[in-house]
């Protein structure tokens, strides 16, 4: 998969926790994606460089490590271009 997909799933993914209301953390998308802590914290660190995500930095390895993370509004703008967002 592509880095640009990749970012698209997470956003994705922490987009469906948002809208489920139920909090997302790293753990959480390593589980729900199938993905290991190290491509996690990847994809998140590429993520908040381009302010797609914002979130509660926590310790611990794999860095970085987030909780309750949410997507900014330019997360919502670049998931409605790639045609992702919910109605």
């Amino acid at each position: 998969m592509a880095a640009d997909d990749e970012l698209l799933t997470l956003l994705r993914a922490i987009g469906d926790g948002d809208d489920a209301d139920a909090p997302v953390d790293s753990d959480t998308l390593s589980t729900s994606l199938r993905w290991t802590p190290d491509e996690v914290a990847a994809r998140l660190k590429d993520a908040r460089a381009q302010m797609l995500i914002w979130g509660i930095r926590t310790g611990g390895t794999p860095a970085p490590r987030f909780a309750e993370l949410e997507l900014t509004v330019q997360g919502r703008r670049l998931m409605a271009s790639a045609g992702l967002l919910k109605p």
